[in-house]
């Protein structure tokens, strides 16, 4: 493993001024202000936080391992209690001021001269208790003189605006000294935070252009209006990408791995960035709906390489038909649920991905025959994203079907979902090689680069 790594535990299975002025609270509304203050070696974080407009008991750290974060907590009438991570008040009340330092304990990942650091904002951004849905947030950043910012979340200059989500889910955010840039492919605005100088900007540019704009392809625009990339290099690897997460604490924020020294074509060809954005076509679902999502990215992640000329479709096909075995071979002999929920504990990977991936070929299969070819699955994911997208919470995969059932006309995909989630043998594959189906299956692969080539353009 490289030396400069100091990775959460997910990857093997981130004296100063004050910020600009927090806007003014709206007369009565729930407000919360914090000034965020990085210290000089980004490795912490001293927050002063107003609330106003609603009742707060106390601040709440987003998970146990933030709660690790925390240090000393005070207010102007002394210290105040921390229990679990959890800063007590005395009393209840509808306005108060509370200030603490937090370590940031669970980096992510922090480059080797530790001018730069990727954290999620649990480690800094404590949640007041009980919490108001219609809270106004906002957060003001100060940094080390040189240093910067970046964080998924819509901002003006030092003052961001995060959503509700963004104190219950983690998201990436970089503070240091590192290259940022900003362009938009199609309608989505994109963010490119880089922490070493290779890749350049302009091989990360044009690599992550073309892979927006083959998940684009899917529909008529990708499914999200803003994208934050953390793109951290590292030497000495022998993929492409070596990794890739997408969290969406407050803002889509994704988090790649590349060698430092792959080519564009390289990083255009690999899968790993394709299937990431891919996830964005559904909602976050349950733990034991992971089939679901990971297969509908798996099969994206074939299909799109071939229709966008990143792969031939004849190598999507080898690599479908060669994951699908591999998943046959996978497992721990338990229904694709239970799988799903525990592969991180039983390592039930290739089990979990390539049951998904054959229930989206099925589904895809059928979807075709069954409409005369007006129909496909990616059709249904497109004509679904407006009542799939941004959901309050997780979902369950069969809320997702019945979605697609109903704007794809069909009423086949809740029950052939049922059918997969609730069986403990891989399912079959004849639809690969079924003489019926050969022509359905080049339609599927059918290059259509059109479709897959918005331009990039500086939106600095």
């Amino acid at each position: 493993m490289p030396k400069d790594w100091k990775v959460a535990a997910f990857v093997l299975h981130i004296g100063c001024a004050h910020g600009a002025p927090a806007p003014a609270a709206i007369d009565g509304a729930p407000s919360a202000r914090y000034e965020v203050t990085i210290f000089d070696n980004f490795d912490g974080a001293k927050v002063h936080a107003c609330f106003e407009g609603f009742t707060l008991s106390h601040l709440s750290p987003m998970d146990g391992d933030a709660a690790r974060s925390m240090g000393r907590a005070w207010s102007d009438h002394g210290a105040l209690n921390v229990s679990a991570g959890r800063i007590e008040l005395p009393t209840p009340t509808s306005a108060a001021c509370v200030s603490y330092e937090t370590r940031f304990a669970n980096e992510v990942f922090r480059t080797r001269d530790s001018r730069a650091v990727v954290v999620s904002q649990g480690e800094w951004l404590w949640r007041p208790e009980p919490f108001p849905s219609d809270l106004d947030a906002s957060v003001s950043i100060a940094l080390p003189s040189g240093a910067r910012a970046s964080l998924p979340w819509a901002h003006d200059g030092a003052v961001y605006s995060p959503g509700e989500d963004a104190f219950y889910r983690n998201g990436y955010n970089v503070f240091g000294i590192f290259s940022e840039e900003r362009f938009t492919v199609g309608g989505t605005s994109v963010t490119v935070a880089r922490l070493k100088p290779r890749p350049t900007d302009a091989v990360v540019r044009q690599w992550l252009t073309r892979a927006v704009g083959t998940v684009a392809s899917v529909g008529s625009e990708f499914p999200t209006k803003r994208l934050h990339f953390v793109v951290v290099p590292v030497d000495g690897m022998d993929r492409p990408v070596a990794f890739g997460m997408v969290r969406r604490g407050g803002g889509v924020s994704v988090l790649l791995i590349p060698s430092s020294t792959a080519g564009v074509h390289e990083l255009e060809a690999d899968w790993v960035t394709v299937h990431e954005l891919s996830h964005l076509w559904l909602p976050r679902l349950y733990r034991q709906d992971r089939w679901f999502t990971e297969g509908i990215a798996t099969y994206l992640q074939e299909v799109l390489r071939a229709r966008c000329g990143l792969q031939s479709g004849a190598v999507s096909w080898n690599r479908i038909r060669d994951g699908l075995e591999r998943g046959r071979r996978s497992g721990t002999g338990r229904i694709l649920t239970s799988e799903s929920r525990d592969m991180n504990r039983t390592g039930a990977y290739y089990r979990v991905y390539w049951a998904g991936t054959a229930f989206a070929l099925e589904a895809d299969l059928r979807l075709r025959r069954e409409s005369g070819g007006k129909m496909t699955l990616l059709r249904a994911l497109d004509l679904a994203q407006p009542r799939l997208a941004s959901p309050r919470g997780l979902v369950h995969a069969e809320e997702v079907l019945t979605v697609l059932d109903e704007v794809s006309g069909s009423d086949f995909l809740v029950e052939l979902g049922a059918r997969y989630a609730s069986s403990a043998h891989f399912p079959s594959t004849r639809l690969l090689d079924d003489p019926a189906s050969k022509r359905t299956r080049r339609e599927i692969m059918k290059l259509e680069p059109d479709r897959c080539a918005p331009s990039a353009e500086s939106s600095r």
